[in-house]
């Protein structure tokens, strides 16, 4: 379909409908939330014409006609100047629709020299932006000086701070790296600040999940260290926090087949049933939470906490600091015999390393096997590292939740990474002696 599209038309054609379709993009967004207006500076023609404007500059500069973009632009800001002078005459003084439409001529250029994805990533975020105005309005008139200035100071740190930090391993081993342990502090203040706009804005138990939810994908220890200790600000929401552990904790149950699949699919296979019956055990506290229903006047009786946790965050750096030595020592002491026991030590700190590394080496060493039977008894050795490794990690981090929660907590991530841990147990029974 791209070949003959690209034999049917022309380059100068293909970037010309590109950019044509840009503008109608945010043409069609401008005229549907600015129709009301009795005198809206910019349509879906203004704005197409603007991208091919720029398109058509781009391209003539291309052509050798290189003052043509400066020339264009300069008269297309001029007439952008008289327009808004105008609609502030008026008493309309935004400036949203004009400054889209610069950017619509500088989405033509960029499309004119080739410039195609990045031109349709600022299409979509740009659209975005002009889409939500009633929303952003709603939610930053409800937002109070502690929460403004938690967001100022995790800009500072994230991008200004962080960036300066040095990219240098250091300390014993050359183990640990300034830059690794800033990152840390950022995910873990980010977690923090998501799930309290989230507690504040999308009500308790919702905020929570889809704070687990989308936590997990990053690190679901993270997640059970920044909920057990919001747990111990707001007691009365335990329990969920405690379901919300579990919950992101079950992402990396799918995160693991996945990665099994990509890498050795032979792997993925012998892991699919233990991996199912461990990730649907994983649900039962949020499925028990479910069946009770939400609990009357508990939304209104929310106290989200602090938006950032710096000392949390500072804790969950020196355990990871610990974890990583503890990871030194058990390579270096630990004998190639005790394989099983160093993929558990592994899995504490790294489930998708040791997921990854496992399931590349047994693809090589059953490529190279003679035999069906060795190469079953490679795959079923690299299953068994590999449940040993979740079932460390679900382990480490209902240890975590426990030590570092309210103790109304531990029901949730008792009843759940129990469950969790049981499954684990009998799916190793089976693949020994299956």
């Amino acid at each position: 379909m791209e070949t003959m599209f690209n034999d049917l038309l022309p380059p100068f054609f293909q970037g010309l409908l590109i950019a044509a379709g840009a503008g109608l993009i945010l043409g069609l967004e401008r005229e549907f939330n600015t129709h009301a207006q009795p005198a809206h500076l910019g349509g879906v023609r203004t704005f197409m014409l603007a991208t091919v404007l720029g398109y058509t500059s781009g391209w003539l500069g291309l052509q050798g006609y290189e003052a043509a973009p400066l020339v264009f632009a300069a008269g297309f800001f001029v007439l952008i100047g008289i327009a808004y002078y105008v609609q502030a005459s008026q008493g309309n003084l935004g400036l949203t629709t004009e400054i889209a439409l610069m950017l619509a001529l500088g989405l033509g250029l960029l499309i004119a020299h080739a410039y195609v994805q990045e031109a349709m990533a600022l299409v979509v975020l740009l659209a975005v932006i002009l889409s939500v105005k009633e929303q952003l309005h709603s939610f930053i008139r409800q937002l109070t000086a502690e929460d403004l200035s938690a967001f100022i100071k995790f800009i500072v740190l994230a991008l200004l701070i962080l960036p300066m930090l040095p990219q240098q391993a250091f300390g014993p081993g050359e183990l640990i790296n300034l830059r690794d342990l800033g990152w840390i502090v950022v995910l873990v203040l980010s977690l923090s600040f998501t799930g309290y706009l989230l507690l504040r804005f999308g009500g308790a138990e919702r905020g929570i999940w889809l704070t687990a939810l989308v936590g997990g994908l990053f690190s679901s220890t993270l997640i059970a260290w920044v909920f057990s200790a919001k747990s111990r600000e707001t007691r009365s929401l335990a329990p969920v926090f405690g379901a919300g552990i579990v919950l992101a904790s079950s992402v990396m149950f799918v995160r693991v087949f996945l990665l099994t699949l990509v890498f050795f699919p032979a792997l993925s296979a012998q892991l699919a049933l233990p991996l199912l019956v461990m990730l649907l055990a994983s649900l039962a506290p949020s499925l028990q939470l479910l069946r009770k229903g939400p609990q009357p006047g508990l939304s209104s009786a929310i106290d989200p906490g602090h938006p950032l946790d710096i000392k949390n965050a500072i804790w969950f750096v020196l355990l990871y600091i610990g974890i990583t030595y503890g990871m030194h020592a058990s390579r270096e002491w630990l004998s190639g015999a005790m394989v099983y026991v160093s993929g558990a030590v592994a899995g504490i700190a790294d489930i998708d390393a040791i997921t990854i590394s496992t399931a590349k080496w047994a693809a090589t060493a059953t490529g190279t096997t003679a035999t069906g039977a060795s190469a079953r008894d490679t795959t079923q050795e690299a299953a068994i590292i590999v449940l040993l490794a979740v079932m460390s990690n679900s382990l480490f981090k209902l240890l975590v939740s426990v030590l570092n929660g309210a103790r109304e907590l531990r029901g949730a991530v008792s009843l759940g990474f129990g469950l969790v841990l049981a499954a684990g147990g009998l799916s190793l029974v089976w693949l020994f002696w299956g």
